[in-house]
């Protein structure tokens, strides 16, 4: 593969397919570092990257709204009162004697 035809190529697979450098440098067969020395030159390349950090902030935030609900909902977290938490202060603490003595 040429010298430019690499660039073309690594470009059309940055902006138009949305693959990251790790995979475009699998693709090409070129290292990642040239891969990302030659895209920060490529004008349009810090908005692209800053329009993906954004998108993958906000799938991550609605990730995690997600996990939280399918995971912390319930009698697991919500039956917390301070006799439970006694409780669990009284365990540990026999938990810890018994380790010490």
């Amino acid at each position: 593969m040429e010298k430019t035809d690499w660039r073309k190529e690594a470009s059309r697979l940055f902006f138009e397919e949305r693959k990251s450098i790790v995979e475009i440098a699998m693709i090409i067969g070129i290292s990642r570092k040239s891969i990302s020395t030659y895209l920060q030159e490529v004008p349009g390349y810090s908005e692209e990257r800053q329009r993906r950090k954004s998108e993958n902030s906000k799938s991550r935030k609605e990730y995690q709204k997600t996990w939280d609900r399918k995971n912390r909902s319930g009698s697991r977290y919500t039956s917390i009162s301070s006799d439970t938490m006694r409780r669990e202060h009284d365990l540990a603490a026999l938990i810890l004697s018994r380790e010490r003595h």
